[in-house]
């Protein structure tokens, strides 16, 4: 449902997890961290796709994988559903904040695939505050 509030709970553990942080401000942030096991797939693919319909056309998404490690064949798809539900929602600005290199390469893989590598920038943790 656009404009509902998502939960800032954790999902996941220590080894590998997301936060979906998003509301009815049309703004969405997804902290994502680890290596994600089948349960954590699961769960991302579920909130976090639903998570994106809440950008606003003003709005600014915003993925933090500065602790995400790069993932399974899996762990890709359910980034691919997100960046592709991303593709069809309009917003004013994507980062993500760049973490590890081979991270950093698979997720700019994944956004060319999905076509929205030129609607989503990255960022280093010290230019964003993070």
């Amino acid at each position: 449902m656009p404009n509902a509030p998502h939960s800032a709970a954790n999902v996941g553990s220590d080894a590998g997890g997301f936060r979906v942080l998003g509301g009815g401000d049309g703004n969405l942030r997804i902290a994502a961290w680890g290596y994600w096991p089948a349960e954590v797939i699961s769960a991302f693919l579920a909130s976090a796709t639903s998570a994106a319909q809440s950008l606003a056309p003003a709005g600014v998404f915003v993925f933090d994988s500065k602790d995400l490690k790069p993932q399974g064949a899996e762990g890709q798809e359910a980034l691919r559903v997100l960046f592709r539900a991303l593709a069809r929602v309009p917003f004013a600005k994507g980062l993500i904040i760049r973490g590890n290199a081979m991270t950093c390469m698979q997720l700019t893989r994944l956004l060319r695939e999905c076509e929205v590598d030129r609607r989503i920038e990255f960022a280093d943790t010290q230019a964003f505050g993070s």
